[in-house]
């Protein structure tokens, strides 16, 4: 089972998953959230984290392909599906302490509720594979600490 747990963690670091839920089979709008995060390298397409510097969520921002208003409620950050912290407000700003997570393979999730124009609220979350390290030594060669952008996309009616 940890075998899969780590195999799905892997796969997931080069993608993620956005999950929403629908039943309607009317026209679909294309949602975008662009996160941006800090203290984190990249290398080679995995995300890396160290324990002596917190790993930052500078900011979310929701756009929709289809004009209508739309918004982020609450967003609630977890390690390993514990919560590190929440936003009630944009920019959806957070931090994550990573003193006390062990070295290895993690999973990020960014959870959320969308509120639309009609007032129904969707939950959504991005999951999102790091690598945490004990310290800027143990991080790959020439890589640094820095910021990341990444835009991901979800579909609702």
């Amino acid at each position: 089972m940890k075998k899969l747990f780590l195999l799905l963690s892997i796969l997931l670091s080069v993608g993620l998953l956005v999950s929403c839920s629908d039943e309607s089979s009317e026209s679909v709008a294309e949602n975008s959230i662009t996160v941006t995060f800090d203290n984190v390298a990249v290398v080679n397409g995995v995300v890396y984290a160290t324990k002596d510097y917190p790993l930052k969520i500078n900011s979310m921002v929701l756009s929709s392909s289809d004009g209508e208003t739309k918004c982020i409620s609450e967003a609630k950050y977890s390690i390993d599906s514990q919560v590190s912290d929440s936003a009630h407000y944009t920019p959806f700003s957070g931090r994550i302490n990573t003193t006390d997570i062990p070295v290895g393979n993690h999973t990020l999730e960014l959870a959320f509720d969308l509120l639309q124009n009609d007032n129904s609220s969707v939950p959504d979350d991005i999951v999102y594979s790091i690598v945490v390290v004990d310290d800027l030594s143990d991080l790959p060669q020439n890589a640094e600490l820095g910021t990341l952008t990444r835009t991901f996309r979800a579909t609702h009616a």
